[in-house]
């Protein structure tokens, strides 16, 4: 089977800035370190997510703040539910209800929706009254919106459901591609997977036609490729194909996960450890772990038997043995 796991855009550092921190544990604490290893932020909080837009996500006493890259809180632990920056914004859920914030904690989006989704593109899906709905984060405005859920923007183009199926609507809430699929992912270089009446294969974003391909599943399409399953003797393998459905990494993987940063998780087999390869199918982080996540921001989740920790794309564990 295809592990179908979203990938995330890739952070980008500013010119002359230093690299992000990485989340470090120490004991039942987490604090950061630096790719020396070197704990620059002590570790007293209960979780940490890595660096995005220079403000990392942590856990204190059941409540989320952030913190930037010299250990100072620019936001308290105070929300009951978060998410991480993205162009500037973070969405926070407070007294039962969402908002954004800016860096600074300031609010600029009122606590009124009932959920919230992290920005993308100038515009953030939120839903507010049982509908869902867009943002348009320069005005503030929300405007309701026909389907079941919204999703964040990518390319120019959000997913949406309408009952069991998917399509796609602009800037303008305009619906572009009618809901008529079974499955549905993002737009990432010009193309998004999809499934159509048993049919796998991908949207185009240039001409909003889908071209089905000779396989039983295929996955989010990133960094030029997808994951997809196909029939290898009696039993299904996954590799990775490009958009025109060309074999690139050989079927030979239980499961698959899609590149982020240019690593791939993969598990050999059922009962085998997971691992990362790169673009060229070659391992680059060896198969040891029980769980992993992919990459982003420069870490990936990892667990190996009772401990979790995150490691970066050299395969360094950050936690203290």
């Amino acid at each position: 089977m295809v592990s179908l796991l979203t990938p995330y855009p890739a952070w980008t550092q500013a010119p002359g800035s230093a690299p992000p921190l990485l989340p470090y544990r120490s004991g039942g604490k987490w604090g950061y370190a630096d790719r020396a290893k070197k704990v620059v932020i002590r570790p007293r909080f209960d979780f940490a997510w890595p660096f995005r837009e220079g403000l990392a996500m942590v856990l204190s006493a059941g409540r989320y703040g952030y913190v930037d890259q010299t250990g100072k809180l620019t936001v308290k632990p105070f929300y009951r539910a978060a998410g991480e920056y993205r162009e500037g914004l973070a969405p926070v859920k407070l007294k039962g209800a969402w908002g954004y914030i800016d860096r600074d904690g300031k609010t600029v989006i009122p606590f009124e929706y009932e959920e919230a989704l992290q920005p993308g593109e100038g515009l953030a899906a939120a839903k507010k009254d049982g509908r869902w709905g867009v943002i348009d984060l320069s005005t503030k405005l929300f405007t309701p919106a026909k389907y079941d859920a919204i999703f964040q923007f990518s390319q120019g183009l959000a997913r949406v459901k309408a009952g069991e199926f998917y399509g796609y609507i602009d800037r303008t809430g305009a619906e572009v591609i009618p809901p008529v699929y079974d499955e549905a992912f993002p737009f990432q270089d010009g193309f998004a997977p999809a499934r159509l009446r048993m049919r796998y294969g991908f949207i185009s974003l240039a001409t909003k036609a889908f071209k089905s391909k000779e396989f039983f599943n295929i996955g989010p399409y990133s960094e030029g490729l997808a994951g997809a399953e196909r029939r290898v003797g009696a039993a299904g393998r996954c590799g990775y194909i490009d958009a025109e459905g060309v074999e690139k990494i050989p079927f030979s993987y239980f499961m698959c996960a899609s590149f982020n940063e240019g690593l791939a998780p993969v598990l050999k087999s059922r009962t085998g450890k997971w691992g990362f390869i790169d673009k060229t199918g070659k391992e680059a982080i060896p198969f040891k772990y029980d769980e992993v996540s992919g990459f982003k921001d420069g870490a990936a989740r990892a667990v190996l038997g009772n401990k979790i920790f995150y490691i970066d794309p050299a395969g360094a564990e950050y936690y203290k043995k």
